[in-house]
């Protein structure tokens, strides 16, 4: 039993830690939309920012809960970098027709692998 309640806690703290790096990638990708206007008067008046803003501020949010629940500071900050990676190349791909070299490829497989490995136990 107290196992299966361990396996629960592991997929909330990594459910939990993927909705604050989707929180601050897709803020990102607000703040891009944001800028596309060309100066900096237009794009600090766009309603896009006022979206990216309030994400961060979730993301501020969930992250705060997540030290809280005391987790540890190097492996959040691993996998936050980690998914925020995959998160942001499958935007830059998808959204802005950016393209990925073989060794970005390798890289993504790598950068998975790892998440993977910090949270093995």
């Amino acid at each position: 039993m107290i196992t299966g309640n361990v396996g629960i806690l592991k997929f909330a703290q990594v459910l939990l830690m993927l909705l604050a790096v989707i929180a601050v990638a897709v803020a990102d990708v607000l703040l891009k939309k944001a800028a596309a206007h060309g100066n900096l008067k237009d794009a600090l008046s766009s309603p896009w920012l006022l979206g990216a803003v309030v994400l961060y501020f979730l993301q501020i949010g969930l992250f705060t809960i997540a030290f809280i629940a005391d987790w540890k500071l190097s492996i959040v900050g691993a996998l936050q970098t980690a998914f925020y990676a995959l998160i942001v190349l499958a935007a830059g791909v998808l959204l802005y027709n950016e393209d990925l070299s073989r060794i970005q490829v390798v890289g993504i497989l790598l950068t998975i692998s790892g998440a993977v490995l910090i949270n093995w136990r």
